[in-house]
């Protein structure tokens, strides 16, 4: 494996390019963080490209899994993000934290336990991405786990089954 290579951010414009680059590589499993997914990009044709692209090609259960505190956002601006949630509810899941998880302000996306971009708060767009996996990585992908476990299931995206 190669060494880990860091690349700082710091606008909004340098997350979503990276969070864009690490999707574009992702091969098989997706984790993404985020109080709400405001300024990640994804509902934009780009963001959705890469994610229907992902989610067209793996069939696992878990190819795409989103931790956020709130859906609220998503539900009332972002169609086309619930529609390809919908579409591809196979291999996609969104859960929202239980209350005791809701002061985790890091958001960060991990892709194929290789690829990690991160703020380090929710609230500036300072942040890294890292290729070739690192101790930082293992640490938020440990705390998405632990959080993920005790999430509530979201109904976004999720089909309704009448």
């Amino acid at each position: 494996m190669d060494a880990p290579h860091e690349q700082s951010f710091d606008s909004y414009g340098g997350y979503r390019a990276a969070l864009f680059d690490a999707l574009e590589h992702a091969q098989q499993t997706v984790i993404l963080f985020d109080p709400d997914l405001r300024e990640c990009g994804l509902e934009i044709r780009a963001g959705i490209e890469h994610l229907e692209r992902l989610c067209s090609r793996v069939t696992r259960r878990d190819a795409l899994r989103i931790l956020l505190h709130s859906t609220t956002w998503i539900e009332k601006e972002c169609p086309r993000l619930t529609r390809l949630l919908g579409h591809y509810a196979h291999s996609a899941s969104v859960r929202t934290t239980n209350t005791s998880a809701r002061t985790w302000s890091q958001p960060f996306l991990i892709a194929d336990n290789s690829r990690l971009v991160t703020r380090f708060h929710q609230d500036l767009p300072r942040g890294k991405a890292i290729t070739g996996g690192s101790d930082a990585q293992a640490h938020l992908a440990t705390q998405f786990e632990a959080s993920w476990v005790t999430a509530e299931t979201s109904t976004v995206g999720t089909p309704l089954g009448i």
